[in-house]
């Protein structure tokens, strides 16, 4: 199984998922060629299921067919795409039974990104497109809540989609790290050329790095009241005998918010300082 995670934000596109693959009881992360974001001429395409449709596509790929020409301009293009994947996978490979379903059906669900726009793609062949975010796959659901409460308050579209494939790692028992995350830019695609997963800016992640030195706190969160044994101290504020850390995040000249941490003492004065790492 597979996590696969798409995100927009300020202007940027990412696109990653997982590395495992399963085997009945096996599982395996590091097969040749295991990257799960397949290149095409006008987008990224990655898919949860069964591997088989991997093969298909890269078969359909090196022998140039016209499908693969297809811009992915906008919802109609995509789901072309995919009626046309169906068809040749009923003509030409026989692994599609058409007689147990109402509607055209394959197992494998999608996410297909271009530089502007995320398309989820479900195994009905079901075309939508999202305007944030999206998350396909085992372990979707982890993903979409890491997403739904990180969006707003991270500015980094890369760490939104790492802690949200990490999110989905950490609680499927079908997710595994290495992660690979791919950011998608208008300069990768217009000709054909270095093979379907060729991608010279894929970032690969082999460990789970967590929230590292996120502080995702805004200031006006934190209203301070007055005391009456002292100090000035947060609503949360521990006993007056104890230390406590108080968070708080700004922001200077449009480029996204910097978040620091001071911890206090009962003085009410910082002890110390720590930058977040940004991007």
């Amino acid at each position: 199984m597979t996590i696969l995670v798409a995100v927009k934000k300020n202007g940027r596109v990412f696109l990653g998922a997982d590395r495992i693959t399963t085997f009945g009881n096996e599982y395996s992360t590091d097969l040749v060629n295991s990257s799960k974001i397949i290149k095409l001429k006008n987008g990224y395409l990655a898919t949860s299921g069964y591997t088989l449709l991997d093969n298909v596509i890269e078969h359909l790929y090196n022998t140039d067919h016209k499908m693969m020409e297809n811009s992915f301009k906008d919802r109609a293009q995509v789901f072309h795409f995919f009626l046309q994947l169906f068809g040749e996978m009923r003509k030409n490979y026989t692994l599609v039974d058409t007689g147990k379903d109402t509607y055209a059906t394959m197992y494998n669900v999608f996410l297909l990104v271009t530089p502007t726009s995320i398309y989820g793609v479900s195994n009905n062949l079901a075309v939508h497109e999202y305007e944030r975010y999206a998350a396909k796959g085992a372990g979707s659901d982890y993903a979409q809540g890491c997403l739904y409460g990180t969006y707003d308050l991270i500015d980094d579209a890369f760490e939104i989609t790492r802690l949200a494939l990490e999110s989905a790692c950490h609680f499927s028992i079908y997710c595994k790290e290495p992660l690979d995350i791919i950011e998608v830019r208008s300069t990768d695609f217009g000709t054909k050329g270095g093979g379907y997963k060729q991608h010279a800016a894929l970032k690969t992640i082999h460990k789970r790095l967590g929230t590292k030195d996120f502080v995702a706190v805004r200031h006006d969160a934190l209203p301070l009241v007055k005391d009456f044994s002292g100090p000035v101290r947060t609503k949360m504020a521990k006993p007056a005998n104890k230390s406590r850390t108080v968070r708080e995040s700004s922001s200077a000249g449009g480029k996204g918010a910097t978040a620091r941490s001071a911890k206090t003492t009962r003085s009410g004065k910082a002890a110390s300082v720590r930058k977040a790492k940004t991007r």
